[in-house]
Formats: C-alpha cells, sequence, structure tokens
C-alpha cells in the first residue's frame, strides 16, 4: 500500500494533476465525487491511495506494537511510519490549498519516503525476527556504520535534489545523456542547466559511494553478515539502475513509463539504505537476549488462533 502510495503521487507529479481537484482539501472541487476528467481522477486516485494506506499503516503499527510489546525496535518504527504518513498527507493537503515554492513542494516526496520505510523496515522485522540470529552473527565495525549512515544521509539529499529538479521543471536542463548539452560534459551552469547538472553529479557521486560500501562488505561480511552484504549487493544494483533509468528519462523526453520508473527504483533504493542502516545498529548479543525473552501475553493467546 505504501508503495502504491509512493506511485500515485508521483502520477500526480508527472502528469502535471496536483491542482486536478482544484484547491479543496478533501473534496475535489467542492464535491465528494470528482468530475470525470484525467487531471480530477488521478489526483482524486491518489488521496484515495493515501487514505487507505494510513488507515492500514495506522491498524498494522497497532498490531505489532501489541504483539512486540515492549521491543524498542518495533515503537521506533512504528512511529516513524505513522509521523511521516501523516506528515505527508498535511503537507499534501496545505499544497492543495495553499501555493507553496518548489523548494517545499520537493519536501514531499522525501517524508513520503520516510514513512515508506519505516513501514517497509517494521514489515521487515516481522518477516524475519524468528531468523534474525543467523543473520546477526558479528557487529559491524563502527566506520562501516558511519559510512552506511553516511551515505544514506546524502541519498536523501540526492531524492530531495530531484524532487526539486521536477518541481522547477528543470528535467530536460540537459536534454542528452550522458553528456549535458551539445555534447559538451561540463555546460554553462545557469537556471535549469545547472540544477540538472548538479544532480546528475550528486547521483554519480551516490553511485561511487555504494561502490565503496558494496566493496567493504564484500570484504568483511560476505560470510557473517549475509543481511549486511545482500543488502548492500541490492542498493549497488538499484543505484545503477536508477542512473541508467535516468538516461531513459532524457532519452524518451519525460516520457510518462520512464519517469515512473525512475521513482519506483529510487523508493526501493532508499528503503534498502534504511534497512543497511538498522542492521548495522544490531549486535549479536542484544539479538540473542531478545529471543530469549518471554513472549507477551498478547502473544501467548494468539499463537494458538494462528495456528488455526
Amino acid at each position: 500500500m505504501m508503495f502504491l502510495t509512493m506511485l500515485a503521487g508521483s502520477l500526480v507529479t508527472k502528469t502535471g494533476s496536483a491542482m486536478g481537484c482544484g484547491n479543496d482539501w478533501p473534496l475535489c472541487n467542492g464535491k465528494w465525487v470528482p468530475e470525470y476528467t484525467l487531471e480530477s481522477l488521478i489526483e482524486y486516485s491518489h488521496r484515495l491511495i493515501t487514505g487507505v494506506a494510513g488507515l492500514v499503516v495506522i491498524l498494522f503499527s497497532i498490531v505489532a506494537w501489541r504483539r512486540f510489546r515492549g521491543n524498542a525496535e518495533v515503537r521506533a518504527l512504528a512511529m516513524i511510519g505513522l509521523f511521516f504518513i501523516i506528515l505527508e498527507s498535511l503537507l499534501g493537503a496545505s499544497a492543495v490549498i495553499w501555493p507553496q515554492s518548489s523548494a517545499v513542494l520537493a519536501l514531499h516526496f522525501g517524508f513520503s519516503l520516510l514513512a515508506f520505510s519505516g513501514v517497509l523496515l517494521l514489515t521487515l522485522f516481522v518477516l524475519q525476527r524468528e531468523r534474525r540470529d543467523q543473520y546477526v552473527r558479528q557487529p559491524v565495525s563502527r566506520r562501516f556504520r558511519n559510512l552506511v549512515w553516511g551515505v544514506a544521509i546524502y541519498a536523501y539529499g540526492v531524492v530531495y535534489l530531484g524532487a526539486y529538479v521536477r518541481h522547477t521543471g528543470s528535467s530536460m536542463g540537459c536534454n542528452e545523456w550522458p553528456l549535458c548539452r551539445g555534447g559538451e560534459l561540463i555546460p554553462e551552469l545557469t537556471g535549469q542547466v545547472a540544477i540538472h547538472f548538479i544532480h546528475r553529479l550528486a547521483a554519480t557521486c551516490l553511485f561511487l559511494l555504494l561502490l565503496v560500501v558494496l566493496v567493504y562488505a564484500f570484504r568483511y561480511y560476505r560470510q557473517e553478515r549475509r543481511d549486511v552484504y545482500v543488502a548492500s549487493l541490492l542498493a549497488f544494483i538499484l543505484v545503477a539502475l536508477q542512473v541508467i533509468s535516468g538516461g531513459f528519462v532524457v532519452w524518451f523526453e519525460l516520457h510518462l513509463y520512464a519517469t515512473m520508473l525512475h521513482s519506483a527504483i529510487i523508493t526501493c533504493l532508499f528503503g534498502i539504505l534504511c534497512y543497511l542502516c538498522l542492521q548495522s545498529l544490531k549486535q549479536p548479543q542484544a539479538v540473542q537476549q531478545e529471543r530469549k525473552a518471554p513472549e507477551p501475553e498478547f502473544a501467548r493467546q494468539v499463537a494458538p488462533l494462528t495456528k488455526i
């Protein structure tokens, strides 16, 4: 549901449907059922998907909180998912009611990413809880942990810059790829060209940083920390695909499929980076102690029902 919310939001931006419901919220042009125009249907569908996703996330967070009562990781992830999906919804509503600058609008995608990542990490916790002691056999070094967190923070900045490119209409500031304009490697940095070119440079640096992360994980954690190694490998594959999809956006001149693919890949990439950050904090002793801890009363009551 959260991934669909991300795609629906990107579709609104790519098709220019942000004002498909006018300045009304939660109504659409003063009606609960919108008019049958393409922009109205796209914008209203986005609102509907976001609303349903919000209810699903709230229910999932409450159940996970009760099921793993006392687990600090679950509490933190549930609060992150809830907080950012509410913040994203409020920011989206304010963007409809009060016109905002491109710099503020670019925050919308970033907050959506954080909400998606919080829900993704909580989901992975539930799915991997019985096997975590198999993954976390040794702690990672402080150097690697700092590297991973630094790259994740930097990636968030790259994502924001990409959203800013889109909201300022600079997606074709460089109308060639991998060169910029007229076969220039380094163009004259003015206006939309500068915004687009800086984003390309930032994405290239992210590619190189994730290559360093992969090499480090391959050398030191390929056997004892498969979770870290596999996440590093997936992150590098996704950033490579992201760079290529950026070329598709330029080659196909902002074709909808190319731009949607670009947004989908960066969503998956940032989710993997957040997972890598979380796993870099795990300690074998803490995981084993948590596994040995008695289940809460709620869990013991639910266990027989799940078997049935």
